[in-house]
């Protein structure tokens, strides 16, 4: 953290990293629990013109479609 209390890219990349493992280790629901703060994280990031990994990218695809998979699921057919 700077001395004016703003959070760092690299303290920003570092939570990301973090909550991938923990996404990873995650199963169904947990794992899209996570996904908003994940989502913000790799945002800013992003917005900072800071690269994000094509691990994190590959993740956050993977949350995007069991997200859309999960909405189909359930749907009343």
């Amino acid at each position: 953290m700077t001395s004016n209390g703003q959070t760092t890219s690299r303290e920003v990349l570092q939570r990301a990293e973090q909550l991938a493992i923990k996404i990873r280790k995650g199963r169904g629901e947990s794992r899209l629990s996570l996904r908003p703060e994940f989502f913000r994280l790799l945002s800013h990031l992003r917005i900072e013109g800071i690269p994000v990994s094509r691990r994190l990218r590959q993740l956050d695809e993977e949350l995007c479609e069991q997200d859309l998979e999960s909405q189909f699921d359930n749907m009343t057919v």
